[in-house]
């Protein structure tokens, strides 16, 4: 080890454990040569293989580590590492929910329910890692969560996001057309909408 080594970041803890099931201890060090500006380079991230195989006791007494209930618990760095948002837009998603039919629960809060799944989209985690990372008994309960949190969004949020309804005719015009859009497309006319579908990905029988 150099003299100059470095303590290895909570993020790239984080990162390593969510990516390669490996724990690295508070504390540990590594050498400069494999950091990039404090954080460890991707080849680096590649290499780390485990030393030795460990078991460890997650109770339900201690501090939760991913506190999503608690919205100032995590940094806005660890909400994109475990979440791709950024803690605004995770709130700004997250209040779509609080109408909606889930309630808190003795396991888990509404925020930490979105959590779970923001977490299971761009990570692909199992259910039972999801339930050891956020401390709930098993990996039922993990996937009651998912499902419920699916549901709910597919009847608040995509609705008012995504799809031909959620915007009007006159918000596309004033909002979503380019000015050299409509000179290339429309002779400059200022109140047609222009639409353009991209099929080709589109499945044909």
């Amino acid at each position: 080890m150099e003299r100059n080594s470095r303590t290895v970041s909570a993020e790239d803890r984080d990162l390593i454990f969510l990516k390669k099931y490996i724990l690295i201890p508070e504390g540990a060090r590594c050498c400069s040569q494999h950091l990039d500006d404090d954080r460890l380079t991707k080849n680096a991230i590649d290499k780390v293989a485990p030393f030795s195989i460990q078991s460890k006791r997650f109770s339900s007494s201690e501090q939760k580590r991913f506190d999503f209930g608690n919205p100032l618990s995590l940094s806005d760095d660890e909400y994109q590492i475990l979440t791709s948002l950024t803690k605004v837009q995770f709130e700004d998603l997250a209040s779509y929910l609080f109408d909606s039919n889930i309630r808190n629960s003795s396991n888990r809060s509404i925020r930490t329910a979105l959590a779970i799944l923001l977490c299971k989209l761009p990570l692909g985690l199992s259910l039972n890692i999801l339930a050891v990372l956020f401390q709930l008994p098993d990996k039922k309960t993990v996937s009651r969560s998912l499902k419920t949190v699916r549901t709910a969004l597919m009847t608040r949020f995509v609705p008012s996001n995504l799809g031909f309804n959620h915007i009007t005719r006159q918000e596309i015009i004033d909002q979503h057309t380019s000015t050299m859009a409509r000179r290339l497309m429309c002779d400059a006319e200022s109140n047609t909408a222009i639409v353009v579908i991209d099929g080709t990905y589109l499945y044909i029988q």
